[in-house]
């Protein structure tokens, strides 16, 4: 895997995390999981099983159960940022230990995983009223980052890889709701006909918004329909297909340590 597509070079992790007051928002588990901080500042650790750990606590944590919390507009605008770097291109499993002794080990990109987590969380903003959960001042926050998102995620449709250009045209496809970028439709109705053709975690809400553009999507298997929030997405199609997790949302506690270098 290469890092064509986006920006190159490593980033500034301090200087981006000092954009945001970190000290007046916060996610689901303050006293459980990682600060926030904490936890963008590890998917760019020089571990991979750090990074691992840290992109399931963005899952856990920032976005618990599809919602959304004061902290998730800025920890999108930062993951945005960061998906050119370099570093995003290890390979990394965001499973718990029993998960791989009962599974065996998954190793994904780490930029397609944060793909997924800024589509999944946009695509969360599809189903109103009934969703997503949250402070509606939160959910709007999100919202207004969907220009910023779609200026760093585009570039990654050009990648060299499959499995990134297919996350990068999921995570575009709900920024695409907001009146400001609607006019990008077009020119990507065809790709998103091509994903929608494939086997990928992503096809069904490749349909899904084809149908809601009014395209002919006759030719393809009727999307499931589960609960508003669970529609497309490699983390909602597990749930659609039956393989769920018993232990979604646990967080493990995290060392007091952890905190000191932000200090």
């Amino acid at each position: 895997m290469t890092n064509e597509g986006g920006s190159a070079g490593l980033v500034d992790v301090r200087a981006l995390l000092l954009r945001t007051d970190w000290n007046a928002v916060e996610h689901c588990c303050p006293n459980v999981a990682p600060m926030t901080p904490v936890i963008l500042r590890q998917l760019l650790d020089d571990d991979p099983r750090v990074q691992g750990a840290a992109v399931r606590d963005l899952f856990d944590a920032v976005t618990h159960q599809e919602t959304f919390y004061s902290a998730t507009a800025p920890a999108a605008l930062f993951v945005a940022a960061v998906l050119g770097d370099p570093r995003t291109l290890a390979m990394v499993t965001k499973q718990r230990p029993w998960e791989i002794d009962q599974h065996g080990e998954q190793l994904s990109s780490l930029r397609v995983l944060l793909l997924d987590w800024l589509g999944g969380t946009a695509q969360d903003t599809d189903y109103p009223p009934e969703w997503p959960p949250g402070a509606q001042e939160d959910i709007d926050a999100f919202l207004a980052t969907r220009p910023a998102l779609y200026d760093a995620v585009h570039p990654f449709l050009g990648d060299s890889e499959q499995e990134v250009r297919d996350a990068a045209l999921f995570a575009i496809l709900p920024l695409l709701a907001d009146p400001v970028l609607a006019h990008h439709i077009p020119a990507l109705t065809d790709a998103v006909h091509e994903l929608a053709a494939r086997g990928t975690p992503y096809r069904w809400y490749a349909i899904d918004r084809l149908a809601a553009w009014g395209q002919d999507t006759s030719r393809y298997p009727e999307p499931p329909h589960p609960d508003p929030n669970l529609f497309a997405g490699p983390v909602a199609q597990d749930a659609i297909h039956g393989d769920h997790d018993p232990w979604a949302g646990h967080l493990e506690p995290w060392p007091d340590s952890a905190y000191d270098s932000l200090q």
